[in-house]
């Protein structure tokens, strides 16, 4: 199988604070809007590359933010999903997506099993590779590793006015803590499972490197206008550091048996 990516591309994946000493392990899958240098702009025009439909915007920054106050490793995805999205499972028919919100992406249209089989394999897989032998290292000093996925969202992605979404499959236990600290504190508006949760396949990485192992795990995605720039990136990176923290407080506890139900609870009306 040849080649997918060329020598001006660089790897699939940005590795940072390998050495971090917190059992926090950050992830951000969909980090750049970058595309590789065979695909050109999939037929896209430069300016919608810059949108919600390439990236998670102001999401990168926020996890290397994360990374140092948490000191935390992080593993970020260095290529856009609209080349292929690595917080999908492969069989999934938005893995390569075909469009957004009606808009063709006319370089996806045509896609033969072996130029998606390429993109896997040059993409996806070691993202999901070195996600897994960083939780290895990480659970080699420590018991309770956990996985913390971020996201981030655009406005009008959700039918609330939403800052912070905390996403979780059917392992909640990090997700209540969070959200009850969230409850507590009231400094942003809050939601479970919003703007997309499990229904909307958004879990994959949650479930495949989280739940496999039974580590705490959650996404946490932010309304991406609170972290387009710096200042907003810091603000933002601070106050969610100060969370985690809180809840992660009497977490480090035996991994259950047995999974319970997700509770359905908002922080406002």
């Amino acid at each position: 199988m040849r080649a997918f990516l060329g020598g001006n591309d660089g790897p699939a994946t940005e590795r940072l604070n390998l050495m971090g000493h917190s059992t926090i392990l950050l992830t951000c899958e969909h980090a750049s809007n970058r595309l590789p240098e065979r695909l050109g702009t999939l037929g896209l025009m430069r300016d919608v590359l810059e949108g919600h439909i390439a990236w998670d915007i102001g999401a990168g920054a926020l996890t290397e933010r994360l990374s140092d106050l948490l000191d935390a490793p992080a593993i970020m995805q260095r290529f856009s999903r609209l080349a292929y999205n690595c917080n999908r499972p492969p069989d999934a028919a938005d893995v390569i997506p075909h469009s957004y919100k009606g808009c063709p992406i006319p370089g996806n249209l045509e896609v033969t099993g072996e130029e998606r089989a390429l993109r896997q394999q040059a993409i996806c897989d070691p993202f999901h590779a070195l996600i897994s032998s960083s939780l290895n290292a990480v659970g080699r000093r420590s018991p309770y590793a956990t996985l913390i996925s971020v996201q981030s969202f655009a406005r009008e992605a959700a039918t609330d006015d939403l800052d912070i979404g905390v996403v979780c499959d059917k392992d909640t236990r990090l997700a209540d803590a969070l959200y009850e600290v969230f409850c507590h504190d009231a400094t942003y508006r809050v939601a479970r499972n919003k703007p997309y949760g499990p229904d909307q396949g958004v879990t994959h990485i949650l479930k495949s490197h989280g739940m496999a192992r039974h580590l705490l795990n959650v996404m946490v995605t932010v309304r991406n206008d609170l972290i387009h720039d710096s200042l907003g990136q810091d603000k933002i990176a601070r106050y969610l550091a100060s969370v985690i923290r809180e809840a992660m407080t009497g977490l480090t506890v035996p991994r259950p048996h047995r999974l319970e139900p997700a509770r359905r609870r908002r922080c406002y009306s």
